[in-house]
């Protein structure tokens, strides 16, 4: 039996290394906390992954399969990348992996799963509000779930002070997240399928793409015209959005309903803006090949240097 795979990448070394540049026989990217503002080199090897991320105890299966599966798709899906930017063409069975690839990227990122556990926590606190909002309410539930082993039972003043405490969280287990995940991923996969791609490719003489821990943005085409409480989640199928993934740091795709199926050169200030869009979107971590990158400031003016994680992170007045 083979040593089972502990440390899961939720973003693929392999596509991080499209990011970087080669040090002997391992693969570095700069790592940019948005957050801190810190900067610093990194092995891909010790970014965007997690201890267990994709393990599954499932009766007569080992708890790795799932990691080992999805790690040849993975694979598979860069060497696409690969061949994607040489021919400059984005089609055939190269655009199916990648489309894999996305739809992945797109429904499982640790973020993701925590907002899930914050919508269960709140379904659960709103549940045990009307619960304990009278003792026969309280005292109902416990005759249908009965007495434990040992005959206690928690009394109504006991739930409701510890309730109201709301010193307690809820958990949801990792096989349910993955289980939603891929719940939601075919349908992700034939929207991503159903839009145009637009290849976008650089030399990297103007200026290179940065990826972020969340690669797959999705976003309004004008979000100034949506509402404010809308523009943070669009859906995949929606009408009037983008789909924006850096493929590496020489190429770029964006994804649109009507206008899309070919490949052009980027310019500079395309660059620029993709990358700031990313960054914009991001889970607060993006990597790039350079410390120095292009992007926008808030005046759209243009800047290569490495002063963006000041422009995005300004200091405390």
């Amino acid at each position: 039996m083979g040593s089972e795979a502990r440390h899961h990448h939720y973003v693929p070394q392999g596509y991080l290394r499209g990011f970087g540049h080669k040090k002997g026989k391992n693969w570095f990217v700069f790592a940019n906390d948005l957050g801190t503002g810190r900067s610093y080199e990194a092995n891909t090897r010790n970014v965007c992954g997690e201890r267990d991320f994709m393990r599954f105890e499932s009766e007569g299966h080992e708890p790795d399969v799932l990691e080992k599966e999805l790690s040849k798709l993975e694979g598979a899906a860069c060497e696409a990348i690969r061949n994607v930017v040489k021919a400059a063409r984005f089609d055939s069975e190269d655009r199916v992996l990648i489309l894999n690839l996305m739809a992945l990227l797109a429904v499982r990122s640790p973020e993701r799963r925590e907002s899930m556990r914050q919508f269960h926590e709140a379904v659960a606190r709103r549940t045990l509000d009307m619960v304990l909002s009278k003792k026969e309410h309280w005292e109902h539930q416990i005759d249908k779930l009965g007495r434990d082993a040992n005959g206690s039972q928690v009394s109504f003043e006991q739930a409701r002070e510890f309730h109201q405490r709301g010193e307690y969280t809820v958990e949801v287990n990792r096989e349910r997240h993955i289980i939603n995940e891929f719940g939601v991923f075919d349908t992700v996969l034939r929207l991503l399928d159903r839009r145009q791609w637009t290849l976008y490719t650089s030399t990297g003489e103007y200026g290179e793409f940065v990826t972020t821990n969340r690669p797959v943005v999705l976003s309004f085409k004008e979000p100034e015209n949506v509402p404010l409480f809308q523009r943070h989640s669009p859906g995949f199928g929606l009408m009037g959005t983008e789909i924006f993934f850096p493929l590496t740091k020489h190429a770029f795709l964006i994804g649109r309903w009507k206008r899309g199926g070919h490949t052009e050169v980027a310019t500079q200030s395309f660059i620029a803006a993709a990358n700031t869009h990313m960054m914009a979107y991001s889970y607060g971590q993006v990597f790039s090949a350079e410390r120095e990158i292009l992007h926008c400031d808030e005046s759209t003016n243009i800047h290569w240097d490495a002063e963006f994680l000041r422009r995005f992170n300004p200091p405390a007045a």
